[in-house]
């Protein structure tokens, strides 16, 4: 079953590895975000959700306080001695939102159409296509909305305009039109 710790901000990699240390799987979904520096675009590791930890394991006293004996974890999400489990689709969620080995998710490629609408391409949003509630062309965000431990959650996510270049440490990536593939 999964569970959702609260930890201490800019702790949850060091906490998610100590608890894979420890046997349990531990997730922290981030992804490269696009930020704008100097009028180019350039990535950033960034958290979708900064000071949680999502936590794959039995729930039982053993574990229990594997997980409270770390440094910097706060409490388990829900109420007193009764956490919170992700549903099924949470937890689809969560592994969507979360890259190959616990590795940030790329940019969402998408198309502006001579409407003006957006069309998604490739990448993570074309799974919750049907979830996004706005796009920011200007900021390259489209935000959608999920639900965690039952509570509505707004998540943003960057998108990549088709034929943008982004600065990606020392080199530069030009995204190809998607639908010529």
């Amino acid at each position: 079953m999964w569970y959702v710790i609260q930890v201490t901000t800019g702790k949850e990699d060091d906490i998610a590895g100590n608890l894979k240390g420890k046997g349990i799987r531990a997730l922290v979904p981030k992804e490269n975000r696009l930020v704008r520096n100097s009028g180019s675009w350039t990535q950033k590791e960034y958290i979708l959700f900064s000071g949680y930890v999502f936590l794959d394991m039995k729930y039982n006293a053993a574990n229990y306080y594997k997980v409270k004996g770390i440094p910097g974890v706060l409490r388990f999400l829900g109420e007193r001695g009764n956490p919170s489990r992700l549903s099924y689709l949470e937890a689809e969620w969560v592994l969507l939102l979360t890259g190959k080995d616990n590795a940030p998710i790329e940019p969402t490629v998408a198309k502006v159409q001579e409407d003006g609408n957006i069309k998604v391409m490739s990448g993570v949003l074309t799974k919750l296509e049907n979830r996004i509630t706005k796009y920011d062309k200007r900021n390259r965000k489209a935000t959608f909305e999920i639900t965690i431990c039952g509570e509505k959650k707004e998540v943003q996510l960057s998108i990549q305009l088709d034929g943008d270049t982004v600065e990606i440490a020392e080199t530069t990536e030009v995204v190809e039109d998607a639908s010529k593939e």
